[in-house]
């Protein structure tokens, strides 16, 4: 462990020490990589694909800002023209110029943080891992104005109707348990309701119906069986529940496509499925082949399909992009453990 922790460490510096990027006065259209690095080392980083070039332009944050930005990068949030980016391990939100890619404002001290979800111009949510609630801060002054006690930890947000749904993802140092979504009422800043679905309930959308669609992985150890859920945004009642073939299945990372009517997920492969479908699709819309697939994401603007690979989580990983109809259209090469991409 000590020579692969020199090896990682090294191999990070190394990264600093490369030439600086030339960087455009704006980085134009195209989309960030927000790669999470290994776990207590502090090599995330941001990766841009620049569109009209066609070029990646790495470790964005450090060459835009001078510092490195941090231990686990977990997600990006886009609000006007600020991006916020989510740093896990160190309990950092850091708001960017999503032009420019140069920092405007941060947030410390926070426990755990996972997602965000801005509610309006004075106030946003931030989920938390360890924390059995969930922080409230203005995103405008990037400082923290409540919290929320939910009881135990929370993962995905999202936002309908002035109520937040949370998922309880993690049962990790709780004894709650991690198979409910709660529901938050975001004017009054208080838990109102929750739904009890199946374990670890991973990722949320909402599709054009107005239906939450909450996908479970059935837990760490497989102790349930994997479900898809549809239920009543407005009402809370679960309509149906998509059972999973096998209890070793681990489906995650629920995305919808612009028009709200065909949902994407993984489980070794990209599988799709129309919203109005009384079954779960059998085969995968696209293979995984000898990839390891580890996040995925539909651009909405174009419906093309981009999944993240994380390898071997040590070195740099990829990013394959996929015409709609599944074609692939390149593989992009990024940072340690590509886990989220935002679209500018």
């Amino acid at each position: 462990m000590l020579v692969i922790s020199i090896i990682v460490v090294t191999a990070c510096q190394k990264g600093i020490d490369t030439p600086p990027v030339e960087f455009p006065q704006q980085l134009g259209k195209g989309m960030y990589i927000v790669n999470q690095g290994n776990y207590t080392v502090g090599n995330a980083s941001l990766s841009f694909y620049r569109y009209d070039s066609a070029k990646m332009i790495p470790n964005v944050f450090y060459e835009r800002n001078g510092i490195p930005l941090g231990d686990v990068a977990q997600s990006m949030t886009f609000w006007r023209t600020y991006a916020f980016i989510v740093v896990n391990n160190s309990g950092t939100i850091w708001t960017i110029n999503t032009g420019t890619g140069k920092i405007v404002a941060k947030l410390g001290g926070l426990t755990s943080p996972r997602y965000i979800q801005v509610i309006d111009a004075e106030k946003a949510y931030v989920s938390d891992l360890y924390n059995k609630g969930i922080t409230v801060f203005n995103p405008q002054t990037m400082s923290p104005v409540g919290s929320i006690a939910t009881g135990k930890s929370t993962e995905h947000l999202l936002l309908f109707n002035n109520k937040v749904f949370a998922a309880n993802w993690s049962s990790y140092n709780q004894t709650a348990p991690n198979n409910t979504v709660q529901i938050i009422d975001a004017g009054l800043d208080r838990l109102t309701d929750s739904i009890v679905v199946a374990k670890e309930p991973n990722s949320m959308v909402l599709d054009k119906h107005k239906k939450l669609w909450v996908l479970c992985s059935g837990g760490f150890l497989n102790e349930e069986i994997p479900a898809l859920f549809r239920i009543d945004a407005t009402t809370h009642l679960i309509e149906k529940r998509f059972n999973f073939p096998s209890l070793t299945m681990s489906p995650d990372q629920l995305k919808i496509n612009k028009g709200g009517d065909t949902l994407y997920f993984l489980n070794q492969g990209v599988f799709r499925m129309p919203v109005s479908s009384s079954a779960l699709p059998e085969q995968p819309f696209i293979t995984q082949q000898h990839r390891n697939f580890y996040a995925l994401f539909i651009e909405q603007a174009t419906g093309r399909v981009h999944v993240t690979d994380a390898g071997n989580y040590m070195q740099s990983g990829y990013v394959f992009r996929y015409q709609p109809d599944g074609m692939l259209i390149d593989s992009l090469r990024v940072g340690v453990i590509p886990g989220f991409i935002g679209f500018n």
